[in-house]
């Protein structure tokens, strides 16, 4: 007995091309939302006017309503973009094993003091140095 195959069901040309990921895409979406959210920032703190003489933008407060509609779509469309970034980061952070507050100010302690020796160390390299042009160059 031949087992017969099931037709197999065509994927719609339009949900192939929706759900295929192109390279560049997210780059492109970023790049697109920050200038655009550049552009709305302009027009709505009136750095860039919007000469009343263009058509529907330039009548009444059509111009802001438009910056501020575009300012929402443009942190959207960044949001777009960096949240697939952040959602592979949230497992991870979860997996983090936070130091207890004793460690924790153990930690900031040292820290501390290193910065004031590497502070010390680098003002008196600098006060050697002064020093010596001063006396090179002064005599």
């Amino acid at each position: 007995m031949a087992i017969r195959e099931r037709d197999k069901q065509e994927k719609s040309k339009l949900m192939e091309v929706l759900t295929t990921e192109y390279k560049w895409e997210n780059l492109l979406l970023g790049f697109l939302a920050i200038a655009s959210a550049a552009l709305a920032a302009m027009i709505i703190n009136k750095t860039l006017r919007i000469d009343s003489s263009f058509p529907i933008l330039g009548a009444g407060n059509n111009g802001i309503i438009f910056a501020w509609f575009l300012l929402a779509i443009s942190l959207i469309g960044l949001f777009l973009v960096i949240f697939p970034f952040l959602q592979a980061a949230f497992p991870e952070i979860r997996k983090i094993a936070w130091p207890t507050p004793k460690k924790f100010l153990e930690n900031s302690v040292k820290t501390i003091i290193y910065l004031v020796v590497l502070t010390l160390i680098i003002f008196l390299f600098n006060f050697v140095i002064v020093e010596t042009l001063g006396r090179i160059i002064g005599s």
